[in-house]
């Protein structure tokens, strides 16, 4: 079976086929006795006539017609991919068959040779994965960096068999942060002109609508708008074609595209589409809210509380949403009415609860959530998994908000009974904490409350007690290492664990990349990936917070990001090791980014501060 290279570009790309094929007599008609020729002679359009007419072939009344042509088109590769993908839809049963086994036959070479080493690993053995397993591979592409996964994506676009596949590779392409830099749009237009390049898929044409956005979006709006009926119209009666988040998603871009040119009222009706969309269950409620909530589409939100009023009133997270918009449109009363009724709701279902402090937090929301949280403490079995899930949140919320105390006091209940009994270790084991990292981070609480006093001793006391229970506690290092006033004795031995959590984490690095690369399954990959670029971001946070190799701490952020595209704690570990360089410029653009993606965070936006005062002042003309 000839294997076909996707490494190869256009406009090499003919030479994909085999040197010699029959094709048609020059009267345009298949001959039997067909001539041999070079097919690289020909040009795109003739060597398109040539397959219809093998295609044609392949439901010929004589067996050995129909063998030689299926042959042929093996021969071909992907050079007939396009119309052997149209022919599984053919009437002729015949031919419909053997396209379907000549596609299914086709051995494709996702990754380029010049594709970053991220690009290969996540497409290495793509072609065995379930549907589901591929879509979770696409989404990672989308979500590297600097449009590192565009062209891999394209190509997935052209050559993956499932239609809503290939839709979902071009939307993630189409989805990709926008640059207003003319060279960076040249560049991405050119990449996707030359993967896609004669591909007639569905998905191809969107990306070939979407280049021409990026030069004059104004033109092509219309376009866009016959582009969305048309996939509505396939969804609603070739369902199998398409998916109700294809539509939606494209239906999503074309809104932002409409926001962004001014044309207001027509992306709010765009919007209205996508609701038609939504199933009713708690979570596309809530994944449709938030994205409304991102637009400010206020009216749209309370029709939706309107229209599925029974399932906004019994979810505490989205009634918090309905409050927030009334937050947002100044019905302050109002909005604290809507908050209590969501307290309220199902008391008893404590983990519910959970998921609403936390959803508060993320948003900004303290006061409410600290009262879900602690709600859940007063109400849920003390140990059991709500219990410790919202004294962990609530704590790490606290000292965020420099209530250090409280913070202290929330994880004390913890430590006091987990000696007494093991099942809340056991429990604590199941979020991946353990008795020692407990101790650890309430004793670094009381250490900042005892700080922030002025209690020096106190102070000590309790890092020496953290340090004990957990060496390598990042936070509890830090403190160590940037206490004032300390002796030689205590920055020796503090350089001393330092040095020993750093080769720890460098261990456990080293172990998490022979897992990933060894790993049976796509689930235990993404779990040691996870945990590869947990061990990065720990040695660089605690590099860049104290002392050693900069450059190494450097290169493990963007290792846990590359791993962890966008997210704001690695960012936020990122500027600080730029800052540790002297590299005021890039730690404030890592962490303004940072802020954007989370921007309730006090953490990150004091870095923030920090770093962009430094970039200040070192921008100052010297006296």
């Amino acid at each position: 079976m000839l294997k076909s290279h996707l490494h190869l570009r256009l406009p090499a790309w003919l030479s994909l086929v085999v040197a010699a094929v029959s094709i048609a007599a020059s009267d345009g008609s298949a001959a039997k006795d067909s001539a041999h020729v070079d097919v690289r002679q020909l040009d795109p359009a003739a060597l398109e006539r040539v397959i219809g007419d093998l295609i044609q072939q392949l439901g010929a009344e004589e067996y050995s017609r129909r063998e030689k042509a299926q042959e042929e088109l093996r021969a071909l590769g992907l050079a007939a991919f396009d119309a052997l993908h149209k022919a599984q839809d053919s009437d002729d049963i015949e031919i419909s068959l053997r396209a379907r086994y000549l596609l299914r036959s086709m051995t494709t070479h996702w990754a380029h040779e010049d594709d970053p080493m991220e690009v290969k690993g996540i497409l290495r053995g793509y072609d065995g994965k379930s549907p589901e397993e591929r879509k979770n591979l696409m989404e990672q592409l989308g979500a590297l960096p600097d449009g590192q996964g565009v062209g891999a994506l394209c190509r997935l676009v052209r050559f993956e068999t499932s239609n809503t596949l290939s839709k979902q590779a071009a939307l993630l392409v189409m989805h990709q942060p926008s640059d207003s830099d003319g060279e960076v749009q040249t560049g991405v237009a050119e990449t996707i002109n030359r993967e896609i390049g004669l591909s007639r898929r569905t998905g191809a044409e969107w990306l070939r609508t979407y280049v021409a956005t990026l030069n004059e979006p104004d033109s092509v709006l219309d376009q866009w708008e016959r582009i969305s009926r048309k996939e509505e119209h396939v969804f609603h009666h070739s369902p199998e074609k398409s998916d109700p988040l294809v539509v939606r998603d494209l239906l999503r871009w074309q809104a932002d595209l409409l926001k962004r040119v001014d044309r207001v009222n027509e992306a709010e009706a765009v919007m209205r589409r996508t609701v038609d969309l939504v199933d009713g269950t708690r979570v596309q409620l809530l994944e449709t809210v938030d994205w409304m909530m991102e637009r400010e589409a206020w009216s749209i939100i309370e029709e939706m509380a309107g229209s599925f009023r029974a399932r906004f009133e019994e979810n505490a997270v989205l009634l918090y949403r309905v409050a927030e918009l009334q937050v947002r449109r100044g019905e302050k009363e109002l909005a604290q009415e809507t908050a209590d009724r969501a307290a309220k709701t199902n008391p008893d279902n404590h983990q519910e609860h959970v998921e609403a402090g936390y959803s508060l937090q993320e948003r900004g929301l303290f006061q409410w959530s600290e009262r879900e949280y602690r709600q859940v403490t007063k109400l849920a079995p003390p140990g059991s998994l709500d219990d410790l899930r919202a004294r962990f949140l609530l704590s790490e919320m606290l000292h965020d908000l420099h209530r250090e105390l409280m913070a202290a006091q929330t994880l004390q209940a913890i430590v006091d009974i987990m000696d007494k009994d093991k099942n809340v270790v056991y429990n604590a084991s199941r979020i991946r904490r353990d008795p020692g990292s407990i101790r650890s981070r309430m004793h670094f609480f009381y250490a900042e409350h005892s700080r922030a006093e002025g209690d020096a001793k106190k102070q000590k006391e309790h890092l020496q007690e953290g340090v004990q229970s957990d060496p390598t506690d990042a936070d509890v290092l830090i403190a160590m290492y940037r206490m004032d006033g300390a002796d030689e004795p205590w920055k020796t031995t503090t350089r001393e664990h330092i040095k020993k959590a750093v080769q720890g984490f460098r261990v456990q690095i080293r172990e998490y990349a022979l897992e990933v690369a060894g790993a049976a399954s796509e689930e235990l990959r993404a779990y040691y990936r996870r945990e590869l670029a947990s061990a990065n971001n720990q040695l660089a946070w605690l590099v860049g917070n104290t002392e050693g190799d900069y450059d190494e701490a450097v290169r493990c952020s963007q290792k846990s990001l590359e791993l962890r595209p966008n997210t704001s704690g690695y960012l936020d570990t990122l500027g600080r090791c730029y800052y540790a360089k002297g590299d005021y410029a890039n730690a404030v653009k890592h962490q303004s980014r940072a802020v954007e993606l989370d921007p309730h965070s006090g953490q990150i936006r004091r870095q923030l501060e920090l770093f962009q005062q430094a970039l200040d002042a070192s921008l100052k003309p010297k006296k």
